[in-house]
């Protein structure tokens, strides 16, 4: 999509369209972010992972050099055709397929207009469970608690936690949230109720 441009990632800030500043490989924070998330859904490396709305593909990286078999998907064509060169082979503006065993939805779900539906399909895609980070609003279609994150002029949705939660629960589903998973958007910490974790596990038999 073209407002996911090279000025979201790279000028955010000074185009006045999101918080990016030249977005960029940060190993010491990516890595031992996407190390959180192992441990919070016990991956195994036998298991596939998909991050959807990989951007660049810096998370995708992590996850592979770690040794996990990780991919991404992204509407930007901007993000994908400047994906890192480490791992391009593996991101894609492809649609979602039924072969992942977890899908993860990182600052994401806020920018996707049906919110509720791609929900849908990303539980129907994935075999394991879905990993979603959301920012959150007191109040919903309220502005959020964090106010740096209405910054970004593509974020539609602003909701509270149990409102993201209610579009997970569904029968054969576990659904946990939490405001705070150690080590994932670390630099939000001193908002207590500022990001929403919602983890769904598929019940297996």
């Amino acid at each position: 999509m073209n407002e996911y441009d090279e000025n979201y990632f790279l000028h955010g800030k000074q185009a006045g369209k999101s918080l990016y500043e030249n977005y960029r490989w940060l190993p010491e924070l990516t890595i031992p972010m996407v190390q959180a998330i192992v441990a919070h859904l016990s991956i195994s490396k036998a298991e596939t992972v998909l991050d959807f709305g990989c951007a660049r593909g810096y998370v995708v990286r992590a996850f592979r050099e770690l040794g996990y078999d990780a991919y991404g998907i992204d509407v930007s064509a901007w993000a994908v055709e400047n994906a890192d060169p480490t791992v391009k082979k593996y991101v894609s503006l492809e649609c979602l397929k039924p072969n992942y065993s977890w899908i993860l939805a990182k600052d994401v779900l806020e920018h996707v207009p049906a919110a509720a539906d791609t929900v849908t399909e990303l539980m129907n895609s994935a075999q394991c469970g879905v990993f979603a980070v959301v920012p959150l609003s007191k109040f919903d279609d309220r502005p959020y608690v964090i106010a740096d994150y209405e910054k970004d002029v593509t974020h539609i949705h602003r909701l509270t936690l149990a409102s993201w939660v209610q579009m997970f629960v569904r029968p054969g589903w576990r659904v946990e949230c939490s405001y705070r998973v150690k080590g994932v958007k670390d630099n939000y910490a001193q908002f207590e109720k500022g990001n929403g974790f919602v983890t769904a596990r598929r019940i297996h038999g």
